[in-house]
């Protein structure tokens, strides 16, 4: 017969106190690493739309330049108007040369969580008031038509 302290023991089922805790601990760190990766995504998409936002700011005012709304004399700044009110422009024109010819620089900017986010675009424009436009061209005399009668002569 077999005594009790001779058999083997048996294994525990289930999980010790320290398998549950380092389980637990990897849970805690793979949380707070998906949780900055959001915060790194977030941050990167506000970006990349206030990106978006800005480049169009900038083309819209630089069209303005081109159409003669804003002047080529000096420096222009201010604000936009209605769900951009937060972004500031500025034109910025410089001579570059030839007559009528100039580098407008437009920058837009504006704070997006306590950072400043700048955007400039530089083209280089004729001066719109000193240009004609579609609207005042003519269009050439039309030439005045051959004479085709002919004089004399035999038919067949």
């Amino acid at each position: 017969m077999i005594t009790r302290s001779a058999r083997r023991p048996r294994p525990r089922r289930g999980l010790s106190l320290i398998e549950v805790l380092l389980a637990l601990a990897i849970l805690l760190l793979s949380i707070i690493a998906i949780g900055r990766l959001v915060d790194v995504g977030t941050d990167h998409g506000n970006a990349a739309r206030a990106s978006t936002r800005g480049s169009r700011l900038a083309q819209s005012k630089m069209a303005e330049v081109e159409a003669g709304v804003v002047a080529l004399t000096g420096e222009a700044s201010g604000a936009f108007d209605g769900d951009d009110a937060a972004w500031n422009y500025t034109v910025t024109p410089e001579a570059a040369g030839p007559p009528n010819l100039y580098t407008v620089t437009v920058k837009v900017s504006r704070t997006i969580d306590g950072k400043s986010f700048e955007l400039v675009l530089t083209q280089m424009i004729f001066d719109p008031t000193m240009t004609g436009s579609a609207a005042q061209a003519e269009r050439p005399a039309e030439p005045e038509p051959a004479d085709t009668t002919t004089t004399g002569g035999t038919t067949p």
